[in-house]
């Protein structure tokens, strides 16, 4: 079956309550031969949005198609769900996943199978976990007398976006309820210093509107008034910037949704519940933000601001220092974070099976038609394999029972791969050899290779200590399953099914699975005509389905896709600060150069050189900004390598990450200060002086 396709019970739609357009869904379902079909499936296969009592045809091989009747369409179903599905074809088929797991007497693995339960008002997870448990305890006495455990758990519909990522079937992965928290405490720290930077404008401004405020006192006017008018201003462009923040949004999201792969939405027509936390943050942030310059502004003494004086605004300058403190130590946190996210995730995308290779298409083939072989032969192919989905990390692995050196049973992977697949992934083994083509097939002589988690679970001191001693599997999963005796001929490096875990145990059987996957290497101009050879190929001798060959790179970035949105995001909220902290510092620099003024006119009349004036006045904001990186940057490293715990494998970080952190965030600062330190320091001692 496709991806966007599965078999289910015929009851599904009472559970699950999905609109129809055509057809009865309470017996859509019911024969064997059925399938139901979205709005978008049926015009795009039939040109109508109604085809009850069409057939569409499925391909299992070239000698095994069926003919499905469509007996009902529903609505295409929304991107808010956690279901990606056109195709829901009748469980009842004696070859679907359900009716083969109906007819067996024990469970079975073959494909995941997820159970939907509506459960009564007022019933919760705690309540079904007890029901689930005596289900399944049956069958765990039978698993753990072959090594294994079976388990179960009740999960709310409402959590599978928020649940593990095992949960959320049919091709919409779970989000991490921790990413989701990271990503809106990044937006909190830009709202924080987008209002810092407002408070240090209106501050540096201050002065300049000192004779409005002394005007309209000395015509009556109270403080509330003057409080009142302020804050309506920061409220009115708080709300200029929400709006402009929507058309963003609406505009941008298409192309972030594209890029990253997601299917975010922002509609208020439909979610019209949405602009009552936009409408609470306007207010929130407008306020905050006003506040303190409204009652700055609002302090004014007219008698000293008519006559030229400071207008009673010495006292703001700690609160500027502090703004800039508060400024750059979000700003280099977000560097920090940034950097040690895209480290990571390379670290990731890097250790992956197959990296530092050429270019590996992969397709879901039946090797035991000859494919790969034929594969082999095509020009611009410089290797190809087959192997069963669990070997390259894209599916379960197989379960089987093994018995170690101290009698103890466990449950390792157990793969099958064709003679090729060391040799087109670029494994080389740690000790003895792996299959190859010169060696002939190790599938009749029982032969097998182990990763190193495997072979020091079996009880071997060292990969070279295991070569050749005989190890016993049973492919059977039951009680006192029979171990077959096979020799390790090989051990190769662990390669672990993502750095969020480490690798586990893992036999590399030599074999050609029916149902696996075919890794073609190429080179990287080629792509395009190999995978043109491909299609062709495979029409002559496949399956007669279609051929989805995708990259193996593009598929770990997929695997990966949640860190890298991470770094997205954390790298573009890293830029919105750069912007932010820019203006915040350069206003501050003109708020102290214009307070200084006079200072520095006597300094020129004294003989200070342009030079020493700069100096001064830089390390006036060296000294906060050598603050803030301190705190950010302990922050930061405190945070990035509590993030960083989750993974198996993961990089670290170093001192010369923090220390070029430092000196770019310090080459920015020192240039967005110069021009008005310059300009302060150039001027005319007779131009500051000349009133006094």
């Amino acid at each position: 079956m496709r991806a966007d396709s599965v078999w289910a019970d015929p009851s599904v739609f009472r559970v699950l309550p999905i609109p129809a357009i055509a057809g009865a869904l309470d017996a859509a379902l019911a024969e064997p031969d059925t399938i139901v079909v979205t709005r978008s499936a049926a015009l795009r296969l039939f040109g109508r949005d109604a085809p009850i009592g069409a057939a569409i045809e499925i391909v299992e091989s070239k000698r095994a198609a069926r003919r499905l009747k469509i007996t009902a369409v529903i609505e295409d179903l929304p991107p808010e769900t956690h279901l990606d599905l056109q195709f829901i074809a009748s469980g009842r088929g004696a070859t679907s996943p359900l009716g083969r797991a109906d007819a067996s007497p024990v469970p079975t693995i073959e494909a995941p199978i997820v159970t939907y339960v509506r459960a009564r008002p007022g019933v919760t997870r705690a309540d079904l976990q007890p029901v689930l448990d005596e289900i399944i305890r049956p069958f765990q006495a039978m698993a753990a007398a072959s090594g294994t455990k079976v388990g179960g758990y009740a999960l709310p519909i409402a959590d599978i976006h928020f649940g593990p990522a095992d949960d959320s079937p049919h091709g919409k992965p779970s989000v991490d309820p921790a990413i989701v928290v990271a990503i809106g405490a990044v937006g909190a720290l830009i709202l924080i210093m987008a209002s810092t930077s407002y408070v240090a404008l209106m501050t540096a401004r201050a002065g300049r509107r000192a004779v409005e405020v002394a005007v309209r006192k000395a015509c009556g006017a109270g403080r509330g008034q003057l409080l009142a008018q302020f804050l309506g201003e920061s409220l009115a462009l708080t709300l200029i910037a929400l709006v402009a923040a929507m058309g963003v949004v609406e505009l941008v999201l298409p192309a972030v949704n594209g890029v990253l792969g997601l299917s975010l939405s922002f509609d208020l027509t439909r979610e019209p519940l949405l602009l009552m936390p936009l409408l609470a943050a306007w207010l929130v942030i407008g306020v905050a933000s006003g506040l303190y310059p409204a009652l700055v502004l609002s302090s004014f003494t007219p008698s000293v601001a008519l006559r030229g004086g400071p207008a009673g605004i010495g006292g703001t300058v700690w609160i500027g220092r502090a703004m800039v403190v508060v400024q750059f130590a979000i700003l280099t946190g977000l560097l920090v974070a940034t950097i040690t996210i895209y480290r990571q995730t390379h670290l990731a995308i890097a250790s992956a099976l197959g990296a530092g290779r050429g270019p590996i298409l992969t397709v879901a083939a039946n090797c035991r038609s000859g494919f790969a072989q034929a594969a082999r032969e095509l020009p611009g192919v410089r290797e190809a394999s087959c192997a069963s989905v669990g070997a390259l990390n894209m599916g379960p692995q197989g379960a089987v029972t093994a018995i170690n050196r101290n009698g103890q049973r466990f449950t390792p992977g157990f793969v099958d791969v064709d003679a090729h697949f060391f040799g087109t992934f670029g494994v080389r083994p740690l000790a003895g050899r792996v299959f190859s083509p010169d060696h002939g097939s190790g599938d009749a002589k029982r032969e097998v290779v182990l990763n190193q988690t495997a072979a020091r679970h079996f009880g071997f001191a060292s990969p070279r200590a295991a070569i050749g001693q005989p190890i016993g599997i049973s492919l059977q999963v039951g009680v006192n399953p029979a171990p077959v005796p096979h020799t390790i001929i090989g051990v190769v490096p662990d390669v672990a099914a993502s750095v969020l875990s480490p690798a586990g145990e893992l036999v590399y059987n030599a074999g050609s699975p029916e149902a696996g996957i075919l890794a073609v290497e190429t080179r990287p101009e080629m792509i395009p005509d190999v995978r043109r050879r491909l299609e062709r190929l495979w029409r002559a001798i496949g399956d007669g389905a279609p051929l989805e060959a995708q990259l193996l790179s593009q598929l770990e970035r997929h695997r990966y896709r949640t860190a890298i949105v991470q770094g997205w995001v954390t790298g573009a909220c890293a830029l919105v600060a750069l912007v932010i902290a820019a203006m915040g510092l350069f206003a501050l620099s003109a708020f102290t150069a214009d307070r200084r003024t006079k200072e520095i006119g006597v300094r020129r009349a004294m003989g200070a050189s342009t030079g020493a004036i700069v100096h001064l006045l830089l390390w006036q904001f060296l000294t906060p900004f050598l603050v803030a990186c301190t705190i950010g940057i302990l922050l930061s490293t405190v945070i990035m390598r509590h993030w960083l715990e989750q993974f198996a494998s993961r990089v670290d970080v170093p001192l010369w990450l923090l220390g070029a952190v430092v000196a770019a965030t310090a080459v920015f600062a020192i240039s967005a200060v110069l021009v008005n330190v310059l300009a302060a320091a150039r001027a005319k001692p007779i131009d500051a002086l000349r009133y006094e």
